[in-house]
Order: C-alpha cells, then structure tokens, then sequence
C-alpha cells in the first residue's frame, strides 16, 4: 500500500505473545481466538502498535507479553519512550472469543477484562471494541492512519495464519 508521501507501507504478521510498535507505518496483522490484541495510536502524531497477548495475567511470576497485565502497560511505555503522548492515544481491543469445546474456560472473558481494565486505569480512549462471542479474528491495523479491520471466521486456514499460503491449505 502507498502513503500519502508515495512510501510504501510494510507488512508485519504478529506472533502470539509479542509486541509490535513503530514510528514507521506498517500493516500490523494478527489471527485470535481466546487472545487479544490492543491497538493503540497516537491519533496527532499518526503512529502506533498491537499487541497479541495469550493470558489476562502471569503464571508464577514469570512476566512477559504473553500477559495482558504486563503487555499493555509495557506497549504504553514503548509508545511514550517513542514520544506517544498518552492524552492522545486511541484504543481498538479486540478478540477475547470462547472456545466452544472449552465452555467452562473464562480466558477470553478475563483478557476482555482485563484490557477494559487497564485502559480505563491509564485513561485511554477505547474507540473499537470486538471482543466475546466464538468466532475467531483475523485483525489488520493500520498503525499510521490507525484504522482497524477485523474479519470473523468459524474456522482457521493455515492461510489465515500465513500470508503467503493458498487459500486451500
């Protein structure tokens, strides 16, 4: 995709438990189900970051980005340490889906959660929110424009999780 100043956009496929945030524009994308990823962009200075993070909390002390409360307030930080200011950042939460042989699980649930929570502790506008359900995402955000497209799948294709494979793997 060109930008506005003719360069192009490039492409970043986020693996669970990462962290992706840059001044340059990317095309930020991601496949969930139970996990969730937060968008967050600097809506005056036009740049941003997702993360992809697996559980609401640690596990044994061990913090990581694999951790909903150890990834956003982290990927906050990446973005000030860039020169975000947070007064200006936008939010887009979105996955958080229940699996449906695992009805009794609450991951999703508490990854919504927690992400309203600590959101709304920093003071962020959340301006997307598409979370719950049992679908799984495919989600592609725009960390320039800080736009967000998010597609609802019954099912996941190997293709879905790699750009570059047909459509009928």
């Amino acid at each position: 995709m060109k930008l506005e100043n003719n360069t192009e956009q490039e492409k970043y496929f986020l693996q669970p438990g990462y962290i992706l945030v840059s001044k340059d524009p990317y095309l930020i994308s991601t496949v969930l189900g139970s996990c969730i990823a937060v968008c967050l962009w600097d809506s005056v200075q036009k740049f941003g970051g997702m993360n992809h993070y697996l559980y609401a909390r640690t596990f044994n002390n061990i913090r990581n980005s694999q951790s909903g409360n150890v990834s956003i307030p982290y990927m906050i930080k990446l973005l000030i340490d860039l020169g975000a200011q947070k007064h200006n950042l936008k939010a887009h939460i979105i996955g958080g889906a229940q699996n449906r042989e695992m009805q009794s699980s609450t991951i999703g649930r508490d990854n919504i959660k927690i992400a309203e929570k600590i959101l709304g502790d920093n003071y962020i506008d959340i301006v997307t929110v598409d979370v719950g359900g049992d679908m799984g995402r495919k989600v592609t955000f725009d960390n320039y424009s800080g736009e967000v497209v998010v597609y609802k799948v019954n099912s996941l294709r190997r293709c879905d999780w790699y750009a570059d494979q047909s459509i009928n793997s």
